[in-house]
């Protein structure tokens, strides 16, 4: 859910939500505490050490869910679509796509 308490079912979701999900998902019940740190260099120039993903980015790039778009970005800030949002999924718990 969100800061306020709320769940929002109808808010768009983003690519560095979405990799939240994602990685706290991969790692349960271990939760956010559990995503490792990351690399001490960032695997994107988008998403720098000081980003809110970071972590969970470099965590689930690492572990072969996620490339980058063809210009070396992972752009956090564009909407995941369905069709992306269920091949995470698929990847990350290697369902067959």
């Amino acid at each position: 859910g969100y800061e306020d308490g709320t769940y929002q079912p109808d808010a768009v979701v983003d690519r560095g939500q979405m990799a939240v999900f994602v990685a706290r998902a991969m790692v349960a019940p271990g939760g956010d505490a559990a995503v490792p740190t990351g690399p001490a260099t960032p695997t994107f120039p988008d998403v720098p050490t000081s980003h809110w993903a970071y972590k969970q980015v470099e965590y689930i790039a690492g572990e072969g869910v996620v490339k980058g778009y063809e210009d070396g970005l992972y752009h956090p800030e564009r909407t995941c679509t369905r069709d992306q949002m269920a091949v995470y999924v698929a990847k990350a718990f290697e369902l067959p796509l």
